[in-house]
């Protein structure tokens, strides 16, 4: 049996989410004193069963991209008074294109 270990990565730090068996919505959380995880880790131990890693760390879209760098409300109303607004929005743009 397999079992699917859950994780994300987020600031360079991995955290376990769940453990997930084959073909079940089960979710079985990382805790010792659980006994469907006790009894997962015996299996693997005992070779019954393996452990598959499924990295579930979001990856950001272009869009995800594209609102982190346009900046806030105020620092773009800053920039349309300074008139430097339109060259912003044009470099984010072309740094973070469509997909």
């Amino acid at each position: 049996m397999k079992y699917f270990k859950h994780y994300e990565t987020i600031d360079g730090v991995a955290r376990v989410k769940y453990y997930q068996p084959e073909d079940t919505n089960m979710s079985i959380p990382e805790a010792p004193d659980n006994s469907d995880y006790a009894r997962m880790m015996e299996a693997v131990e005992a070779g019954e069963a393996e452990i598959v890693e499924v990295d579930d760390t979001p990856v950001p879209t272009w869009q995800d991209n594209r609102i982190a760098a346009y900046g806030s409300w105020g620092e773009q109303l800053d920039m349309m008074y300074h008139g430097t607004w339109q060259d912003h929005v044009a470099s984010v743009k072309a740094a973070n294109p469509k997909e």
